[in-house]
């Protein structure tokens, strides 16, 4: 009864998608429950969990009338994004992830500029790493990088920490559906539609890393095949920079140990060293030991789990032409 007492915004409704998060879950209601202000609805749309996660939503919105749960099994994240959002009353959506912890003041900070601004479409938050352990830490150092590279940077900024009118996600037609991704290519969208986009710091998100590698993996793999289907990676120059630089060394590599396999130890002897100094660096700058190991191993993984992930969903694209 006592979150019912705080202001609610009227003009606002806020939207998730979930799928399998029981672990997760509560922590993340907490979160949203406990924010200063609170929002007209929210509307949650569960993908088809095979856990709890369902059932303990239900619950919750049996208990708080403004939080509304829909299950569409199958659904994608952009699908349970664009569902969410054609139910939402609001004018203003507001948008945060499961796998998150939900700053506070972050509802009021996000939504804070579309009534003290003019003409203000799109509000950016920022993200922060959640981390139990070294190698969610390490994660977090990889992943999430300085807040000042997230702004109008279609790949940093992220729909986890975002708001924007419901009229500009009609104008730009909705968010993609079909693989992940979804978030960069409907950014690229709103910036080619000459959205007015406001960046606000105070607006955090706690994003949880992920619990193992082959997750992490999965992670970047989708995300490739995503940018790979919606042409995200020609549309973004440091991505095509990446793919065309890493398939130009891979090929180099490969004729080297044809032609001289002195070349190809040398050129493999200074990627280990490299890849070692990488992590000695940032053993030395964190002050934890387990950075040689973890820093090189994440970016190893990362980079060739997006690599195989765009060439996936290259030659997928290709089949279908």
């Amino acid at each position: 009864m006592k979150s019912m007492r705080k202001k609610v915004l009227k003009d606002v409704s806020l939207i998730t998608t979930v799928l399998n998060e029981e672990d997760n879950i509560h922590e993340f209601i907490k979160s949203i429950l406990d924010q200063t202000v609170l929002p007209r609805e929210f509307i949650i749309v569960d993908g088809g969990s095979t856990d709890n996660t369902y059932k303990i939503l239900k619950k919750y919105s049996e208990k708080y009338k403004w939080i509304k749960v829909y299950q569409v099994k199958g659904a994608s994240i952009g699908k349970g994004r664009n569902i969410a959002i054609e139910k939402a009353k609001g004018k203003i959506i507001a948008v945060t992830d499961a796998g998150c912890i939900v700053d506070k003041k972050w509802l009021k900070e996000i939504t804070k500029p579309f009534f003290k601004e003019k003409n203000i479409d799109v509000v950016v938050g920022i993200y922060k790493p959640y981390y139990t352990n070294d190698f969610e830490y390490f994660q977090g150092l990889i992943i999430v990088k300085d807040p000042k590279k997230i702004f109008m940077n279609p790949s940093r900024m992220s729909i986890r920490s975002m708001a924007f009118k419901k009229k500009c996600w009609k104008e730009v037609g909705k968010l993609p559906e079909k693989y992940g991704g979804d978030d960069t290519l409907f950014n690229i969208k709103l910036i080619e539609n000459g959205c007015k986009f406001y960046f606000v710091r105070e607006a955090v998100v706690y994003w949880r890393m992920r619990k193992s590698l082959k997750a992490f993996s999965k992670q970047f793999y989708k995300y490739a095949v995503g940018d790979a289907h919606y042409k995200n990676f020609i549309k973004l120059k440091k991505i095509f920079f990446f793919f065309t630089f890493l398939n130009g060394f891979i090929i180099a590599l490969t004729l080297s140990l044809i032609i001289s396999p002195k070349i190809f130890t040398y050129l493999l002897g200074s990627i280990i060293l490299s890849l070692f100094l990488y992590g000695v660096f940032y053993s030395l700058k964190t002050k934890k030991i387990t950075g040689i190991i973890w820093m090189p191993l994440l970016f190893l993984t990362k980079t060739f789990s997006y690599f195989i992930g765009l060439w996936v969903g290259i030659l997928r694209q290709a089949s279908r032409s």
